[in-house]
């Protein structure tokens, strides 16, 4: 589930992303994640999707950032046990980029 997050930062925010546990580690998780983002990219209503993860589940933290989403060091005080992560369209604009200068014909 994808929800707007219509103030200070404005972004999308990622909620309820889950896979039953018998697709579990098959690379459906990362396959999906990447097209939300390749969805949100085209949508583009706003710059950056952030997700809450409990420090616990390491492996979704590993996910995460396999996909490009960086710690943003914010703690939640309603939610202390958990990282905020943030995935930067930008940044990914800058990746595009230096793909196409790299591939000129």
């Amino acid at each position: 589930m994808v929800r707007d997050i219509n103030e200070e930062p404005e972004c999308y925010e990622l909620q309820q992303f889950l896979i039953d546990i018998k697709y579990q580690n098959k690379g459906y998780g990362y396959k999906v994640l990447k097209l939300i983002l390749d969805y949100l990219y085209v949508e583009r209503r706003y710059d950056n999707v952030e997700v809450c993860v409990k420090k616990e589940d390491v492996k979704a933290i590993k996910l995460y950032k396999k996909v490009g989403f960086i710690d943003t060091g914010y703690i939640d005080p309603n939610v202390e046990d958990a990282y905020n992560l943030v995935f930067c369209f930008k940044d990914l604009d800058v990746k595009i980029q230096t793909n196409r200068e790299s591939v000129k014909i």
